[in-house]
């Protein structure tokens, strides 16, 4: 029995008591090796790889992964490069508030960031009831003062008939600089002249602002007058306002100063060429000024050209373009205007089917790359029936180059006009002030 029992008892540890005491035991199993250091790329090399990425979204999610990402994609310097390189994307747009893109929109993550970082509101601003915007560019809003009588945002935003107070912000960073009134000499030249309207708008960006310094900004003025137009020029730079000598518009019918007078499609600038232009809706005439030259000139329209659907868009070299929006069609008009037809040259109509939904649209805003269009399905029943209903009106950023249509936003309430806002991720968004 004991004999037994030491048996049952013995650890299975140990050899068996008539084991060979030469024989080894077996032996644990050795640790792996520890991996080899992985060599790290240098910060040029990511800094050109970074450059590459094919958006600002891909950018942002790169940045935030490491802190060594972050380093290589913080400084001036590289977002100078990456904006050079790559096109703002669109994120919403601004009326009285902003209308941040809505998922499925690609821009919808950097959109909703944006909206809860910056302050639209504008409660940074003195006195922010008295502002009204009348241009966004470059994550910059440019506002004019308004009497609280007139309202932020009412129809076609703020007109004056008078010189009237700027102020441009960064709504992100919550910063804004006033801009000094225009000097009484300079605006003498105008101030005796029956003036009708003010419209100021930013001028775009140079090549050397986007290069050298990103808070660099200059604005444009144009002054329309009974019998002539004038345009005043401001510079961040140098902090002061300069008058172009004054264009006059006697070769225009009645009909047609009546039309500027009305302001008849003038609350919606195109840009185009390096002219900013005005549709003069009814008139089939068209109102450009030249930014590099500073001049005017009005050329005449295809005939039956309908305003509220009309984009000016860059058709090649030295030839402007007209596309016209219409129910299952693009109408398409180009006319060389620059250099040697001088703008004797007929309009070219192309017409081509498009991937546009079967909608009533209208161009409620623009600038360069993408029309920003307001769009009601004409399958509701609210058209053609007395139904109460209030339709979705849908807000779409077209982009002119390759047609491609996006939707941003569905409410209930029809804008007359809004101001497309591009820009990056809040992370990639230095302060522009």
């Amino acid at each position: 029995m004991a004999s037994d029992h030491t048996t049952a008892s013995q650890s299975p540890t140990e050899p068996p008591p008539n084991a060979d005491a030469s024989t080894p035991l077996p032996e644990a199993e050795a640790p792996p090796p520890p991996p080899e250091p992985q060599a790290s790329l240098p910060d040029e090399l990511l800094e050109e790889i970074f450059l590459r990425l094919p958006t600002a979204a891909d950018l942002a999610r790169a940045s935030t992964s490491c802190t060594s990402f972050r380093h290589v994609v913080a400084p001036l310097s590289f977002m100078r490069r990456f904006r050079s390189l790559h096109k703002a994307p669109v994120l919403g747009f601004l009326r009285a508030e902003f209308y941040p893109a809505q998922s499925p929109h690609p821009s919808a993550p950097a959109a909703h960031a944006l909206a809860q970082a910056a302050d639209f509101g504008f409660g940074f601003l003195p006195d922010p009831a008295g502002w009204s915007p009348r241009d966004v560019r470059d994550g910059r809003v440019l506002f004019s003062a308004v009497s609280l009588s007139e309202g932020r945002g009412d129809f076609i935003d703020a007109t004056s008939n008078t010189f009237v107070d700027l102020i441009v912000c960064d709504p992100l960073s919550r910063r804004y600089v006033r801009i000094p009134p225009v000097p009484e000499d300079l605006a003498a030249s105008v101030q005796h002249s029956g003036m009708l309207d003010f419209e100021p708008f930013f001028a775009p960006a140079s090549g050397q602002d986007v290069q050298e310094e990103a808070s660099s900004f200059g604005l444009i003025c144009k002054v329309l007058c009974e019998n002539k137009v004038a345009v005043f020029l401001f510079s961040s730079r140098i902090g002061k306002w300069r008058s172009v000598p004054y264009h006059g518009l006697d070769d225009l019918s009645n009909e047609v100063v009546d039309a500027l007078y009305a302001r008849c499609g003038l609350h919606r600038r195109h840009y185009a060429h390096g002219c900013f232009c005005w549709v003069l809706e009814w008139m089939d005439k068209l109102l450009m000024l030249d930014i590099r030259q500073m001049e005017f000139s009005i050329i005449d329209l295809p005939p039956n050209s309908h305003g509220g659907r009309l984009a000016i868009v860059e058709a090649g070299q030295d030839t402007i373009g007209l596309l016209n929006i219409g129910m299952r069609t693009l109408d398409f008009y180009s006319k060389i205007w620059r250099n040697q037809s001088g703008g004797t040259k007929e309009w070219q109509h192309t017409t081509m089917n498009h991937p546009l939904p079967n909608y009533h649209w209208c161009i409620i805003g623009a600038d360069e790359e993408y029309l920003l269009l307001r769009g009601i399905s004409l399958d509701w029943p609210w058209f053609g029936s007395a139904s109460q209903q209030r339709p979705d009106i849908e807000y779409f950023a077209f982009e002119i180059k390759t047609l491609l249509l996006q939707r941003m936003y569905v409410s209930k309430h029809k804008m007359m006009h809004a101001h497309l806002y591009r820009g990056f991720p809040p992370l990639l968004s230095p302060p522009s002030i």
